[in-house]
């Protein structure tokens, strides 16, 4: 990228992190106002640069505007999750369908993912555990039944941890590391997710998010799978939301299960690597570093 070009990706990175400061002071309509002023510039700096970093950044503050804007149908904050996630299929579809992402780029493959699941599960719970010595929430299911379980952890699977990932590690991770270096586009990446969680008010949230961003990109890392990251952020909200305001005595089973399941997956893939068919995320991480330089 000519060093010109950089001032255009950092204003509105900057912008963004002034609008959810402004979310974090309790000034909704000026970070509204920012974050719709952020996506006009993006979109005007679009039709002059064909980079897809100023597409893939567009989401950012689309997905707050439309989180903000989206009318309130219940009363019970769970059955919101899908109205205000759902919308953002369609950009997602179109930055897919426009080749902005490859496939391989974005994560979208299913390799090794029944060798990774065990550890999913077991960092999600792990983090969802601690964000919940964080925020301290109660359930949001006002009954606890069968069914309503099963809504909740669809949801937090297919509508917050698919649209989520896709956005801040399948696009906003794939091509700042391409731009900024593995590690420099990790943190930044993690970054940016952390203040993006402003809302809950609190620094010591934002930071815990930062440090679960770094997990989730160093499990992008490793397997390079849309996937297995996605289950990994549902069950941290299914650790956060169901099982540790029901009881957390049950968070050391949910946690050492799956832990101890991977752990004996690995030692005998180890001794069998051929049969295992797992990602070690090379292929992916190389092609995402070359097409992103493309770009």
């Amino acid at each position: 990228m000519p060093r010109d070009h950089y001032l255009w990706l950092v204003l509105p990175v900057f912008l963004i992190i002034i609008a959810e400061m402004l979310i974090f002071a309790g000034q909704m309509k000026a970070a509204m106002i920012v974050h719709a002023f952020n996506v006009v510039l993006l979109i005007s700096i679009s039709l002059y640069n064909e980079n897809k970093i100023f597409a893939i950044l567009m989401l950012l503050p689309l997905f707050r505007l439309l989180n903000a804007a989206m009318p309130v149908f219940f009363n019970l904050t769970l059955y919101s999750y899908p109205l205000v996630y759902a919308p953002m299929f369609l950009p997602i579809y179109l930055i897919m369908k426009e080749g902005i992402l490859s496939r391989s780029e974005a994560g979208i493959t299913f390799k090794g993912f029944l060798f990774y699941l065990p550890l999913a599960i077991c960092l999600g719970f792990a983090l969802g555990w601690g964000e919940y010595n964080v925020l301290h929430p109660g359930m949001l299911l006002p009954v606890l039944d069968l069914k309503s379980i099963m809504i909740l952890c669809m949801t937090m699977i297919f509508f917050v941890g698919v649209v989520e990932e896709f956005v801040f590690r399948s696009a906003l991770q794939t091509v700042l590391e391409s731009r900024l270096g593995p590690i420099a586009g990790l943190l930044a990446t993690s970054l940016i997710f952390g203040i993006m969680h402003s809302g809950y008010r609190m620094p010591q949230e934002i930071a815990y998010v930062f440090f679960a961003g770094l997990v989730f990109g160093l499990l992008f890392w490793l397997t390079r799978s849309l996937p297995i990251i996605s289950l990994a952020h549902g069950f941290t909200n299914i650790s956060l939301f169901l099982v540790a305001p029901f009881d957390q005595s049950m968070m050391v089973y949910c946690i050492g299960v799956p832990g101890l399941i991977f752990v004996l997956c690995a030692a005998m893939c180890k001794r069998k690597p051929d049969s295992c068919g797992v990602n070690d995320g090379s292929d992916g991480g190389s092609e995402s570093v070359s097409q992103g330089g493309k770009a």
